[in-house]
């Protein structure tokens, strides 16, 4: 008796186990929600500059959705995958629109084919001379960097519209790393072409890409509350329900069944009887019993 009462028990356990078991599968597969998080590309541009005229704090941090782009690879990408795509800019300076500044915009794209593709396209954009507000930009002077094979530079001299006198020098370059483009402008104060802090920048960059961007992802996946508590709380319902509603509906049945076969048997015995009743009353006495006629 008591061996089969435990059987029992680990039969109820046992079909306790399975549905936690599908259960746990069922909330992988349905609850958890996944969107991209593009203040995650953060991670992948430099946190700091190397031009020390600058605060060390960015001033401007911003998240980029990849349509605003420039770029129409990177429209049509952003178009296409969503969640593969995006931008964002880090900016240093001490005044806005004004020198000394630096501005560094990273570009996420699916494929590294694709970002070679913008890779290009930013190249020739940056030889074009910037658009400043008061100076004009001298033609550009390429600078290579060591180390990073596909980063380009140009550097350009900065003369004051009004008084044609030189008020400082700008660099621009870009480089790639894996899926990502990241392009980088300096505009200084100085006068002396010195490409050491851009070339410095697009180092760490560099690193930092190759150090970040293998198995990088923009997507997030969050498990909302509501859902996963009303989840675990059916679990545990039917978990429960799993241990006695198997025993309870088998005894119900039993009981049903016993029930109709009294019921049968009741009504065999009636109708037994009631033909015992029938015959006793259709019933003669027998001929040797009944007189004879002479």
């Amino acid at each position: 008796m008591r061996g089969k009462l435990l059987g029992g028990w680990r039969m109820r356990g046992l079909r306790a186990v399975v549905v936690l078991v599908l259960a746990g599968v069922g909330y992988t597969l349905f609850i958890p929600q996944s969107h991209p998080n593009r203040k995650l590309l953060s991670n992948l541009v430099i946190r700091h500059t190397a031009l020390a005229s600058v605060p060390a704090k960015a001033k401007l941090q911003q998240a980029i959705p990849g349509s605003e782009s420039t770029f129409a690879v990177t429209k049509r990408a952003a178009r296409q995958q969503p969640d593969e795509t995006g931008l964002y800019a880090r900016e240093w300076y001490v005044a806005p629109n004004a020198p000394p500044e630096v501005g560094v915009v990273l570009q996420k794209l699916p494929t590294s084919a694709e970002a070679s593709t913008v890779l290009s396209a930013v190249r020739a954009e940056i030889r074009t001379a910037p658009i400043l507000s008061t100076e004009r930009a001298s033609s550009p002077e390429p600078f290579s960097v060591p180390g990073v094979p596909s980063a380009t530079g140009d550097s350009f001299l900065l003369i004051d519209s009004n008084t044609k006198a030189q008020v400082g020098t700008a660099y621009s370059a870009a480089y790639q790393v894996g899926d990502a483009v990241t392009s980088e402008l300096i505009v200084s104060t100085s006068t002396t072409r010195d490409p050491a802090a851009a070339v410095a920048d697009v180092k760490a960059g560099a690193a930092l890409l190759r150090q970040q961007e293998p198995g990088f992802s923009m997507v997030v996946i969050t498990y909302p509350l509501v859902a996963t508590l009303v989840y675990a709380i059916v679990t545990v319902v039917v978990a429960a329900a799993s241990m006695f509603v198997p025993e309870f509906m088998g005894e119900r049945l039993r009981r049903r069944r016993q029930r109709h076969h009294e019921r049968e048997l009741r009504k065999e015995r009636e109708q037994y009887l009631a033909r015992g009743r029938r015959t006793v009353r259709r019933g003669r006495a027998p001929a040797w019993s009944q007189s004879r006629r002479r």
